[in-house]
């Protein structure tokens, strides 16, 4: 017979204190709406393990009110608190954060409401907050999944020794420009071509030199491209998103003026720059009364001399022929030298329209910005848009070793100025010979207000913040931004502060959040680290080593990164890194 076991002194206290476990499930009683206010209390970490316990938890694991209020807390809060001031006065107040989480109507920063809000139409606008808060977390990580989307058309390399492909990628749409194939429009999401439409009928047509896209009419299905030539002249496209087809609304003739290198358009508003660095601003907003005279005949449209109806309406913007646009002005200048960043942008009571560009000083180079402010037509219909004011800004000089230590700008505004001197980038006192050309400058501009960012043949960039307002513009003292290890392609940047720069040969690419940084701090970046899967049809070596390939542009939305492959021999491709 074994020997009985001795208890314990505390084995009786213990059982009281805490009772045994019956298998009594205490939670599945509970309604949905206590499971989810229980759940709100949990981390991140302790969220994603409740929800493998049933088909139930993991879809009240997955509410979106839930995610939103960590999209918040891991995304929204800590952007916040870098804006000047904000620390200080959320700690010299006893009521807390001002800027709080609320689960009703929010409006972001850049116009969008989220999913409590209603769109026009009066439907619900769905915001799957989960799926939001893991894209920014693979933004913040570097992580994506990379997949090479053939484009096709013909191999050969530019005569002109350019880019013979242009691209730009805007909300799950690349669209694409080559004197091959014309103009074709790629669904991202499924990887598919959408549409397709000629752009020249004979081998002698010119070539397209740069394209736009002008996302106005986005929310109505339609997205307008601008493609300027090597010959000088320019159309413009419409997609029609819904409809899956591309229509030509408009096509200039050439001009002597020679080769576009930059095109911007924001109806009924376009802006053009030449490799000469003429800059030219045309609307396509006509009235129906006859020409002012200070416009061009060329510029003028061929009908209008013959209309006798002086109250017969314009064609709206979103119609799809455009009328011969009127040119505004032409900017000229003998000093400033490519490259250059053109924008666009409209606020409520004028429309702007911005000209960055690089010159020559006596220590070395700088970059200077122009803005055009244009006022808005009236409810008159046959008033002309008119430029009423412009302003010119430069920024610090910069030497091969480094800043200079001067003022930060000279006179943003300068007093006593001709206004046919206001006209013309480039020309001021700072300005020297051309001779100074020498001195190695920007290689690539990028212009999204209020960023501009400068990439440099020394493997970094140059981040400059701008400041316009009612009666200044001033350009603030360049950031240096570090981190690449090989020579920088191209670079992009958004009005939200995020930029991605890749290198000549894919190999590195890197994402920069730029909103609210700091000198200090302004280096930080995050180098994109896809799955190295070969591409289908490739080898099994890494096609980013390959000496013969380019990666010569970025693209970027809220999920994707495209950048594009250029391969002597071989088609050109897109490389599509997915943050989804």
């Amino acid at each position: 017979m074994p020997p009985t076991k001795r208890r314990r002194v505390g084995d009786n206290i213990s059982a009281s204190r805490f009772p045994t476990r019956t298998g009594r499930d205490l939670l599945s009683p509970l309604s949905d709406e206590l499971l989810l206010r229980i759940l709100s209390f949990l981390s991140l970490p302790h969220l994603l393990a409740v929800a493998p316990v049933s088909h139930r938890f993991y879809h009240l694991a997955s509410d979106s009110q839930l995610w939103k209020a960590l999209y918040y807390a891991r995304f929204v809060l800590p952007r916040a608190m870098r804006i000047p001031g904000f620390r200080d006065s959320v700690a010299g107040s006893s009521a807390g954060h001002k800027l709080h989480y609320s689960g009703r109507q929010t409006l972001w920063a850049d116009g969008r409401r989220d999913e409590d809000g209603l769109k026009e139409e009066g439907t619900p606008q769905a915001v799957d907050w989960k799926r939001q808060y893991k894209i920014r977390y693979n933004w913040a990580r570097g992580k994506c999944a990379v997949e090479e989307l053939k484009l096709g058309g013909d191999a050969d390399v530019d005569d002109r020794g350019g880019r013979k492909t242009l691209v730009k990628v805007v909300e799950g749409f690349a669209v694409t420009a080559d004197k091959a194939e014309g103009l074709r429009a790629w669904d991202l999401k499924s990887r598919q071509l959408m549409a397709q439409i000629g752009i020249g009928s004979h081998a002698d047509d010119p070539s397209p030199s740069c394209i736009a896209i002008d996302d106005g009419e986005f929310e109505k299905g339609a997205l307008d491209v601008a493609l300027g030539f090597t010959d000088g002249s320019f159309g413009v496209w419409r997609l029609f998103t819904g409809d899956r087809r591309l229509v030509q609304r408009y096509r200039h003739e050439k001009s002597s003026n020679g080769e576009l290198i930059a095109v911007t358009l924001s109806c009924p508003y376009l802006l053009t720059a030449t490799q000469s660095v003429l800059v030219s601003l045309y609307t396509f907003y006509v009235p129906a009364s006859a020409a002012a005279p200070s416009l061009s005949r060329a510029s003028r449209r061929p009908e209008a001399d013959a209309e006798k109806d002086e109250n017969k309406p314009s064609p709206p913007a979103y119609a799809n022929d455009l009328s011969a646009p009127y040119l505004l002005t032409s900017l000229d200048s003998h000093t400033s030298r490519p490259p250059l960043a053109l924008s666009i942008r409209k606020t409520a009571t004028t429309v702007i329209a911005s000209v960055a560009y690089t010159f020559s000083t006596r220590q070395g180079w700088s970059i200077g910005i122009q803005d055009l402010h244009i006022s808005a037509p009236t409810a008159d219909i046959r008033s002309t848009p008119e430029i009423v004011t412009t302003r010119i800004a430069y920024a610090t000089p910069l030497y091969a070793g480094g800043a200079s230590h001067p003022p930060l700008t000279p006179p943003a505004t300068p007093r006593n100025r001709r206004s046919n001197d206001a006209l013309e980038p480039g020309v001021s006192s700072a300005t020297s010979s051309p001779s100074a050309h020498s001195e190695p400058g920007p290689t690539t501009l990028c212009y999204s207000h209020p960023y501009l960012l400068a990439t440099l043949p020394d493997n970094t960039l140059v981040l400059y913040m701008c400041t316009s307002n009612a009666s200044s513009l001033s350009i603030s003292q360049g950031i240096r931004l570090w981190g690449h290890t090989s020579g920088i392609s191209d670079a992009e940047i958004t009005a939200r502060g995020k930029a991605v720069s890749v290198s000549f040969r894919g190999d590195e690419m890197r994402v920069w959040e730029l909103e609210g940084r700091s000198a200090s701090i302004g280096s930080r970046s995050v180098a994109i680290r896809p799955d190295q899967t070969p591409a289908r049809g490739e080898g099994d070596g890494d096609p980013a080593r390959d000496w013969d390939e380019r990666r010569n542009w970025v693209g970027f939305d809220d999920e994707m990164v495209i950048v594009l492959k250029e391969k002597k021999g071989a088609r050109d491709s897109l490389m599509v890194y997915d943050f989804t």
